[in-house]
């Protein structure tokens, strides 16, 4: 026997060897795939978490009622005050697949801005008026945490539909600083209203696989009620795409929809709130 035949048959167990590791590999992921049915994770981990920047365009209306006179119209803060309409702001949401059929999920963002202007008109603000051509800064802050509890009611291996109850605890500060007419001149005054609240809602959502990288969610939560010292309306919806990039890790994009349009009859603040968030949040999203 040749040198050289010698030498493939002493290689030929090694060739054996990888062969066999390379199908075993194969078949392992093959079955692995198989098992997750080749889905995106958010159809599969127990938990998610999505951290970034929300691009909203804000419209925000606020009015403070006098004590014994009713109600004012409400203060348009983007048209009467100039305030900035974009905003850029950071947000998280947070998901927890339990047992079978169940969910828990959480979101947050906070806004906040302030601007000054010279009025072009009289501006009331409960029983004080900021005078035509007077110079005021309004400033505002608005603080968003939303818990809500689903659970599923149809599943498969592409898709699943779950409804659910929670609650969204808002915080909302606003102020104004300038001139008020009084008393035959003008005197500098600052004003301002806060309110907070635990807002129930009734929800539901809708995730799909378009494979292992894609998916598509989208959510609505939604409450037209009187609860405690509220009245009115809220919708808060998201619909977006996510891509996973890696094994635990992916990004994505989503539209998101706040609006709030309640009336507030607080010992501290009577009046109206309106406000309406709307616009692109971008980020990241880690899976475990």
């Amino acid at each position: 026997m040749k040198r050289a035949d010698w030498k493939n048959l002493i290689e030929l167990p090694r060739v054996i060897v990888i062969v066999a590791s390379l199908i075993f590999v194969g078949e392992t992921q093959l079955l692995l795939a198989e098992e997750r049915g080749d889905v995106h994770p958010y159809l599969t981990e127990a938990f998610t978490i999505d951290l970034g920047v929300y691009f909203p365009d804000r419209e925000l209306r606020l009015g403070v009622d006098t004590p014994v006179g009713g109600p004012n119209d409400p203060i348009d803060f983007q048209r009467e005050l100039r305030h900035q309409r974009s905003d850029n702001v950071f947000s998280l949401n947070f998901g927890w697949r339990f047992g079978e059929k169940w969910q828990l999920g959480v979101q947050y963002f906070e806004s906040s801005g302030a601007s000054g202007a010279v009025l072009a008109e009289d501006v009331e603000w409960g029983d004080l008026v900021f005078g035509q051509g007077s110079s005021i800064v309004a400033s505002q802050e608005f603080t968003l945490a939303r818990v809500f509890f689903a659970r599923k009611l149809e599943t498969s291996e592409r898709h699943e539909f779950g409804v659910g109850v929670g609650f969204h605890w808002l915080e909302l500060a606003a102020s104004n600083d300038g001139d008020i007419i009084g008393g035959g001149g003008n005197t500098f005054r600052s004003e301002s209203v806060s309110a907070s609240a635990p807002l129930p809602n009734i929800g539901a959502w809708y995730t799909y696989s378009i494979s292992s990288s894609w998916a598509l969610k989208g959510r609505l939560d939604w409450l037209s009620a009187d609860v405690g010292d509220y009245d009115g309306r809220l919708i808060n919806a998201s619909l977006g795409v996510n891509y996973q990039m890696f094994e635990h890790a992916g990004v994505g994009v989503s539209f998101n929809l706040f609006d709030l349009d309640v009336g507030v009859s607080k010992s501290g603040w009577r009046g109206q709130w309106n406000m309406t968030y709307d616009g692109l949040y971008a980020y990241v999203s880690f899976f475990w």
